[in-house]
């Protein structure tokens, strides 16, 4: 337990890959009180050509990004909506937008809470509650230390500092926003790929993300 600027803040470690991992920390937030706003932030990422992967690593990604937050969603919606207030928050990223190649997994954990945050947040739209997806892009944090970002694209795109990420999805959060994309570089590669054929994109995004033994040429 941890007390800053008046607010006393406390820490508990789970493993969120796991439903028991889980329902600790949504036992702990219960005996704490009404929980206002849910943040959903953890994620693991594997990178590589899919079937180099440990399956069991891959898996547990899914349990963290998808399942992890499903369950900590279901788990406090309901009394949101019962007192018609409170908020979720979800951090998606910049590559759940389209199929990212040799990050084959990651991104469509990201397309998930993506989709679903989306579809969420029109189901209650008229409760008082709210409901944010954010997708930032790189972001120095540790989870990029531990996975890197594979190929051309960890050296060429910008990464944006945490605290930078935090203030711009607060701010969607205030301002009821339902998708928030972070970072002029990532806003542009949100619509030019919208506009873009599937097929192109995925080319493209493969040249940027293919590990270099795996770029033809």
């Amino acid at each position: 337990r941890v007390r800053t600027n008046g607010e006393v803040i406390e820490t508990l470690a789970a493993d969120l890959a796991t439903p028991e991992g889980v329902e600790t920390v949504v036992a702990r937030a219960h005996a704490l009180g009404d929980v206002e706003l849910l943040v959903n932030n953890a994620g693991l990422s594997t990178s590589g050509p899919f079937l180099a992967q440990p399956a069991d690593r891959e898996i547990e990604s899914i349990r963290v990004n998808v399942e992890a937050l499903y369950r900590l969603t279901r788990a406090f919606v309901p009394g949101m909506v019962a007192r018609n207030r409170g908020g979720v928050l979800n951090i998606a990223s910049i590559v759940a937008f389209q199929a990212i190649p040799y990050w084959t997994t990651y991104a469509a954990t990201k397309a998930f809470v993506l989709a679903f945050g989306e579809g969420l947040a029109y189901e209650l739209r008229d409760s008082g509650v709210r409901v944010v997806t954010v997708c930032p892009g790189f972001t120095r944090t540790g989870l990029y230390a531990d996975s890197g970002v594979p190929g051309l694209a960890g050296r060429l795109l910008p990464f944006a500092k945490p605290e930078t990420v935090v203030r711009a999805a607060l701010a969607a959060y205030d301002a009821g926003r339902v998708i928030r994309v972070v970072g002029f570089v990532n806003r542009l590669l949100a619509v030019s790929g919208a506009l873009t054929p599937r097929f192109v994109l995925r080319w493209l995004m493969a040249q940027m993300f293919a590990p270099t033994a795996a770029r033809p040429g």
